[in-house]
């Protein structure tokens, strides 16, 4: 996931953001995203061994977003909630662990808030969350049943804002951490419903090529999918 800014009409937004040097969040963009990768290749080199325990988890849902900024006078700069996609690919590493990885889109409205008027929309953002962490609990490979699991790991948001004015992608870290159960109705079958908090900070920085200290917003993805294990 590329984390410069896009083509902008506006030249000097285009030419600060290329102008500042590299930031963490890109660095930490890149490391989670290898390992992202490396679990989903794990995994889909261990569906042709027989179980395994590898898994594949395709899922909807739907995201709920927090305020990027609250300002004076009950003014306010968010993300609309919306409808998301993703897939989940898990590996073992031992009784009751496994490595994880997650990737998911969103797509909705940037939206001002406005006193009163409850806000108006003045864009879209398309939003990419990933992440890689560990899951304790849930069903073991080839087995049915009922099991909550929990999950924890580091990842990011990358937002695509657009609107008449300006075409920009903004990166930030995000900490994950997540709740959900486990129906497995055949050996390899089960249905998982999940929720999943994304917690992170807006990077104007990255944005718009200021900073400008936002809220450490909650973005909550409530999801169901099936769990798929070879």
């Amino acid at each position: 996931m590329s984390n410069s800014v896009r083509t902008a009409p506006r030249t000097q937004l285009h030419t600060a953001s290329l102008s500042r040097p590299a930031s963490a969040p890109r660095t930490l963009a890149v490391v989670v995203a290898s390992s992202l990768l490396a679990t989903l290749l794990v995994a889909d080199t261990a569906k042709a061994q027989t179980g395994v325990g590898a898994t594949l988890t395709p899922y909807t849902g739907y995201l709920v977003t927090g305020n990027w900024y609250d300002g004076p006078i009950g003014t306010s700069l968010s993300t609309t909630n919306a409808p998301m996609v993703g897939g989940q690919a898990s590996i073992p590493l031992t009784k009751g662990i496994s490595l994880v990885g997650n990737l998911a889109y969103a797509s909705g409205d940037l939206r001002i808030g406005l006193l009163l008027l409850g806000g108006v929309n003045v864009g879209t953002v398309k939003t990419w969350l990933y992440d890689a962490g560990l899951e304790l609990g849930g069903l073991p490979g080839k087995k049915t049943g009922i099991a909550p699991f929990v999950q924890v790991g580091i990842g990011g948001l990358a937002n695509d804002i657009k609107n008449s004015l300006f075409d920009v992608r903004a990166s930030n870290i995000a900490y994950t951490g997540g709740v959900g159960l486990d129906v497995g109705l055949t050996e390899s079958f089960a249905l998982r419903v999940q929720a999943k908090d994304w917690v992170s900070r807006f990077n104007s920085e990255d944005a718009v090529g200021f900073r400008a200290e936002g809220n450490l917003a909650h973005n909550w993805a409530l999801t169901a999918g099936v769990k798929l294990t070879f």
